[in-house]
This record gives structure tokens, sequence and C-alpha cells, in this order.
């Protein structure tokens, strides 16, 4: 069966990444569930091994080896990249070089991934102050792949735990701007998008609720009729046009009930809190964030930085992992349907 390559960054190197990466790739039958390809600085790597202990082996090859290289088993290749900034890095704390560094970083990953030598990205925990500081123009890292990739269509962040997928309408907005932003196209763009994903991650026909926005479902009206005008005539409409397995709208307090009782695969939350809290709290430690939209697999831990730990060895990689798992199998597909 053939593998997909997997490009994995550091993240933000003042935080947990290089820790995370270190402590993941450590384990053998991680390295052999794919082609890996590390774009790191190597003394951050290197720093990063040394916090975690642990060591493995690499080959480190320049950019135009690239093209013809041939992984070995359980063996990931380092492209060295050293940051353009002057300054060296500070540890645990946001700086405009560890932005720059981030977002260097990624852009290679993305070139990469658009030339077709990975199929997917994953990356350890960055921060979005730090990239700001770098030169960020965009909200989030969601929008400037967007922009990298030349994509204009809906794009949302996908959060999975335990196998839950949730995908939102609205995002990082102001909650008064909510229902504006909400409509029949809104929402059918959500599910499409949200079912794509899940296909791609290996899940068929995958079942999907959508929430509804009101308390009570809006009681027909009495709290609001959202529900009546935009929610049911999109998912009637993504039903009808698509033949997805659909359910709901159901309110949001009872979401999560429905979703264990029915064996729901992935969620659609009218804003950003809506679903997710209740996701969080079913495994924060497990948590991952996908690029939803995005036309590369991307993929990283639904945790941040946490620069308070640098250097202690005390990061809990499990998210980081599940992160490059979902990585693994959607780059599996973009090798399947090529």
């Amino acid at each position: 069966m053939q593998k997909p390559t997997v490009a994995m960054v550091l993240g933000d190197p003042a935080g947990v990444g290089p820790e995370l990466v270190a402590k993941l790739l450590t384990q053998t039958a991680q390295r052999e569930k794919a082609n890996i390809l590390l774009i790191a600085d190597r003394d951050e790597l290197q720093k990063g091994l040394s916090i975690a202990q642990v060591s493995f082996d690499y080959d480190e090859i320049s950019e135009q080896e690239l093209p013809s290289y041939s992984f070995k088993l359980g063996k990931p290749a380092l492209i060295h990249h050293k940051c353009s900034h002057p300054a060296p890095f500070e540890y645990g704390k946001a700086t405009e070089q560890s932005g720059v560094y981030i977002l260097e970083t990624l852009k290679k990953a993305v070139t990469f991934a658009q030339a077709g030598y990975v199929q997917s990205i994953c990356f350890a925990p960055l921060n979005k102050q730090a990239m700001h500081l770098g030169g960020l123009k965009y909200r989030d890292e969601l929008h400037w792949f967007a922009d990298q990739t030349n994509f204009h269509d809906f794009v949302c962040e996908l959060n999975v735990v335990d196998g839950i997928w949730a995908s939102r309408v609205t995002s990082h907005i102001p909650f008064k701007d909510i229902v504006p932003n909400l409509s029949v196209e809104s929402v059918v763009d959500c599910i499409c998008l949200l079912h794509k994903s899940l296909t791609q991650a290996g899940v068929e026909n995958p079942k999907i609720a959508v929430q509804a926005l009101n308390p009570h479902g809006g009681e027909g009206g009495v709290f609001g009729d959202e529900e009546i005008k935009i929610i049911k005539p999109a998912v009637e409409k993504a039903r009808q046009e698509y033949g997805f397995d659909l359910y709901g709208p159901f309110p949001g307090d009872t979401t999560m009930r429905e979703v264990q009782r029915l064996k729901i695969d992935g969620v659609v939350s009218m804003y950003h809190d809506q679903f997710s809290t209740a996701l969080k709290l079913l495994g924060f430690e497990r948590g991952v964030t996908v690029q939803g939209g995005i036309p590369i697999p991307i993929t990283t831990a639904n945790h941040g930085t946490a620069y308070d730990l640098y250097g202690k060895n005390v990061a809990i990689p499990s998210a980081f992992e599940e992160a490059f798992n979902i990585a693994v199998r959607m780059g599996t597909g973009v090798l399947n349907t090529k």
C-alpha cells in the first residue's frame, strides 16, 4: 500500500512544539505510518529532542533533493530551515522572530504540497500573536492558508475528538454578528465541507447532525425563526441535492446526547462555542484542529503553545499524535483520488 508523505513543522519553537514533535517521532509505530518530511531548524529540533530526552534517526536533505528522494521505512527526512529574522529565538514568549519562523516553515510546507511532494501537513502548536508580530495579515492561520492556496470558497476550522468531527457556519466573529452571517447557502456550504472532510479521512457515508441556533430549537418560532427560515431549509436542500445522511436541527443543549445515541460522525454548529465546548469537555487533551476547506489536508493539536511549559518535558503528545494520525488518513485519501 502506498504511503502518503506528511510535511511536519515545529510550530512555534518558543513553545512545546519541538518537544511534541520529538515525542511523536521517537515512536517507531508512528514513524512507519507515513513518509515524514520535517521542515525545521535543525538546532530547534535538537533542542526538542534534548528536552524530551529521546532520539531518532533522520536523513537531512536539501530542497533540490526532495523531488527524487526515496524515503526509508520509519526514517523521517529533514529539510533544514534557518529563520530569516536576525534575532535569536526567545523561549517561553510570543516574539516577532518566532512568528517569522512559523510563517516561513508553513509556507514551505504548502509549497511542497502544491508541487505534489507531500499529501498533507501536520504542524505543532503555533501562536497567533507571534504570527501577527511576524507579519500575518489575516485574523488566523486558516485564512492565511486560504490565501496561500488561492482558495476563495467556504472555509472553517474543524475540531475532532474521539472520532467526532465538528464544523461551524460562523467562527471568529462577535456574537452580535452571528445571525447576519447565517444563510441557507452558508449552512449548506458548511455541511458540504464537513462531509467532504469526513470522506477524505476515510469515513464512508458519514452521519452528520446539524444544530439549531435558538433555545429549544426555536419552539416553532416562539424563541426565534432562524430554524424555520434558514437551518431546516438548508438541511433539506443538502439532503435532496447531495443525498447526505443528515439529522436535526437539534437544540444545542441536547446535541451531544443525540450524537452518542445516533452514532453521529460530525456536527454542524452555527457559531464558535456552540458544540466545541461539549467536544472539548469530551477530551481536551485529545482534540485536533483540521483546516477545513483548504485543498491541502492540514492538521494540528487543538491546544496552544504552552509557553510556560517550555523546556520542562511535561507536554502531553496525545492531541498532536491524533493530529498526525488524521493527517495520515487524509493524505491517504489524497493519494487514493489521484
